[in-house]
């Protein structure tokens, strides 16, 4: 966005010190340590949001708001600073509450009666995929959402075509909708290694735990699959020299986690869905069938060629679509329609976002 004339700024409440890699930072930082049951996330993740809010209402224009979304209205109304509510993921799936589902409802009823007033008197919601802009378009048909591309900054992520050494990889949060045992499967009756970059969060620390018994209780699968957690560098260093990337993930659109490695040139085999994924990718599909899923593997790990092949086009793919630059295009061009009669008023001043 600054590459484009807006001034940014982030707020946060917590900021790993190596997160931008060396680009320019500026970023206002409120580090918050105070224990919080898991019971209590999603609403404390509102009062979290109300804080940031309060402080990036003196000096933006707009804000973009990724978490504590239902906050955006009240932000709108008790600041008068337009505020955007960007959605990573169905906040109505209750399968995310895996054996807590049954209670979801209940647990978050307060939380989604703020989010349907949010929905109904913010001018506009951001979305990381269609998918999702028609899942929120569902529950308020009256809201204006708008898809945004997840972009990937190509000027980190990128290929270098010389590496390859010969070992399968799957990164994300570990949780249970990323189906990481699907891919940890695939390598069953197998000899390849694979790495996991996981990244682990307390309310599903028991899934990580759940995946590391399953390695170390297999002798074939024990010592060729490694959780390792890594530095952005580190991690942009094992997209370039693995030699293929799983992403077991059941949506119909390819996630951040697919994404990179595919900037950095890397076949990847993605889940058939229902529906076809999203800007039809150049990805090998398959059912939730861990045979099938081998077999891809197998194939793909025995042809150098069909692996170089499908890696370029995967990186012509987030070139042309997903890039950082087209999100940004795409968030600018919105934001500046909803500020446009405030800077006909003072034409002067570049609108500033947080």
């Amino acid at each position: 966005m600054e590459r484009q004339g807006a001034e940014v700024r982030i707020y946060t409440p917590k900021c790993k010190d190596d997160l931008f890699g060396g680009m320019p930072r500026r970023l206002d930082v409120e580090e918050v340590r105070v224990p919080v049951p898991p019971v209590f996330d999603l609403y404390y993740d509102l009062l979290l949001a109300k804080r940031l809010v309060s402080a990036a209402s003196k000096w933006a224009d707009v804000a973009i708001l990724h978490d504590g979304q239902p906050v955006a209205s009240y932000s709108m109304r008790r600041f008068r600073v337009l505020c955007i509510p960007f959605f990573h993921g169905d906040k109505w799936d209750w399968n995310l509450f895996g054996d807590f589902r049954t209670l979801a409802p209940i647990y978050t009823y307060p939380l989604n009666s703020l989010l349907s007033r949010c929905l109904q008197e913010v001018p506009i919601v951001f979305t990381n995929s269609r998918s999702l802009a028609a899942a929120v378009s569902q529950h308020e048909p009256r809201t204006n959402v708008v898809p945004i591309s997840i972009g990937v900054d190509t000027s980190r992520f990128y290929p270098k075509w010389d590496e390859d050494r010969g070992f399968v990889m799957m990164a994300g949060r570990l949780h249970p909708v990323n189906n990481f045992e699907m891919g940890i499967s695939a390598l069953l009756e197998t000899n390849y290694e694979m790495v996991i970059a996981g990244i682990v969060e307390p309310k599903s620390v028991w899934y990580y735990k759940h995946l590391r018994e399953m390695v170390s209780s297999n002798s074939d699968l024990r010592g060729r699959v490694a959780f390792k957690s890594l530095t952005e560098r580190s991690l942009i260093e094992h997209y370039q020299s693995c030699s293929l990337f799983l992403s077991p993930r059941v949506f119909d659109y390819l996630g951040r986690a697919a994404l990179e490695p595919m900037a950095c040139g890397k076949p990847v085999i993605a889940s058939m869905t229902r529906s076809p994924v999203e800007d039809d990718p150049p990805v090998l599909l398959c059912r939730n069938n861990a045979g099938e899923w081998r077999d891809k593997v197998r194939g793909l790990m025995s042809d150098r060629a069909t692996r170089m092949e499908l890696g370029r086009k995967s990186y012509e793919f987030v070139e042309s679509k997903h890039s950082l630059r087209t999100s940004a295009t795409q968030m600018l061009l919105f934001m500046a329609r909803l500020t446009e009669d405030r800077e006909a008023e003072r034409p002067d001043v570049i609108p500033s976002f947080a």
